[in-house]
């Protein structure tokens, strides 16, 4: 049986232009109507920072409970995803944004490395408390419109003082981010002429993932949003398109990393996750 798909709250926005060195999207919710949400997690590649000023948002990685809006204020970031059960869970009439970073902005921003957030969902101030005299000024917004909101989140944002990452990295992820993943690691690695074994941990450590689990998301989310602009498509022809061998190593890919084979998982897909995953990749 199919299951009922979630409603579709957010909606993409336009990036702030004091925030585009850092941000790819902007998501927003800002409902009427009462949702109860609960939608699986796949890793898109990129980190989130929520505000919740409405509604409840809840975080849960292999069953507990990490991030509780009521308990832990509106403000969170969420991580990227390895191999755990992760949920998010929306409940009420919803008002939140949700920035998804570039591949490295939520370091140049906040100072918060990937490391530091994979498969958790936790305040940002309690990652990095030089973060608190800044935000406090969006912790203590009052009743404002959402554009006010959207305002006041870049303005805090931007005046942030910034945090630098090696060239190398930048280039790197760059590359990896034009080739959609379908890139060879070790050639890129030879053509930055850095160390391979600093580079991968470096890498690690900022984006939260490894290099080859990187480009892995990228390629899949990309297949994905490919797949679910054409109602499910032509599996060879998407499979072509996004780097894989034939259309049984692409199956095979998208099961590992899904849970299930691409027709399946589209039949069941919800539709919050859709906005997020798949439509990440443009």
């Amino acid at each position: 049986m199919t299951k009922t798909s979630n409603p579709d709250i957010f909606q993409p926005v336009d990036v702030p232009e004091s925030l585009k060195p850092y941000v790819r999207r902007v998501l927003i919710a800002d409902s009427t109507e009462q949702v109860d949400i609960s939608a699986g997690v796949c890793a898109t590649g990129y980190h989130y920072f929520g505000w919740v000023w409405r509604g409840r948002w809840q975080g849960q990685v292999n069953g507990e409970i990490l991030f509780n809006s009521d308990l832990d204020g509106p403000l969170h970031l969420s991580g990227q995803v390895d191999k755990g059960e992760v949920v998010a869970k929306i409940q009420g009439d919803i008002g939140q944004i949700f920035l998804e970073f570039s591949a490295l902005g939520h370091f140049q921003l906040l100072g918060i490395t990937g490391a530091r957030m994979l498969e958790d969902a936790v305040a940002p101030q309690l990652l990095n408390p030089k973060l608190q005299p800044h935000l406090k000024r969006i912790l203590g917004a009052g009743d404002l419109s959402v554009n006010a909101r959207m305002e006041l989140m870049a303005e805090v944002l931007s005046q942030l003082p910034k945090h630098v990452v090696s060239d190398n990295i930048i280039t790197a992820v760059a590359r990896i981010e034009a080739a959609d993943g379908d890139i060879r690691i070790a050639e890129l690695v030879a053509e930055l002429g850095v160390a391979e074994r600093q580079f991968r941990t470096d890498f690690k450590t900022l984006t939260g993932l490894t290099p080859k689990a990187f480009c892995k998301a990228l390629q899949i989310n990309q297949a994905l949003n490919q797949l679910l602009a054409s109602n499910g498509g032509d599996l060879a022809g998407v499979a072509a398109e996004t780097g894989f061998s034939d259309q049984a190593h692409f199956t095979r890919a998208f099961s590992d990393f899904l849970g299930k084979a691409p027709g399946g998982y589209l039949k069941n897909i919800e539709t919050t996750l859709a906005r997020f995953a798949g439509r990440s990749r443009k």
